[in-house]
């Protein structure tokens, strides 16, 4: 497998040598995870971070549970998807994204009628702010 990364010197400084890795969509094989198809797509400089698609074919469901370890961005690349946080329920269409707090109980659905594609962020993010006590 050919070597994806290359060093670039950073013009507007010495001090800092950046690394550009391209991840190939074809060399991230997919795996099955319960209803749906997965392609791990991070690069290998992150480790705090990850990027995956996710199939989500017709009718299928992603069983509610609590973000525990990261804050999720999900971009709907295919579909419409239906999206439920803590009380919320949404729907989700091409381009849209959606954010889940760490903490937040989530799940989501496939009622169309073509599959699903998603693209999932996962990040340590930022904590969002408690309300102030009144």
């Amino acid at each position: 497998m050919p070597d994806t990364r290359c060093r670039m010197s950073y013009i507007a400084s010495p001090y800092y040598d950046l690394i550009m890795e391209i991840k190939r969509y074809a060399d991230a094989a997919p795996f099955v995870y319960g209803d749906f198809e997965l392609r791990e797509l991070t690069p290998d400089a992150f480790d705090a971070a990850s990027f995956a698609e996710i199939i989500v074919p017709v009718g299928a469901d992603r069983t509610r549970r609590v973000s525990e370890k990261d804050h999720r961005i999900y971009v709907c690349l295919v579909g419409d998807l239906e999206f439920t946080v803590d009380d919320a329920t949404m729907h989700l269409g091409v381009g849209d994204v959606l954010h889940i707090d760490k903490g937040e109980t989530y799940g989501f659905h496939n009622g169309g009628y073509e599959e699903g594609r998603l693209l999932l962020i996962r990040v340590p993010g930022p904590a969002i702010p408690e309300a102030p006590q009144l």
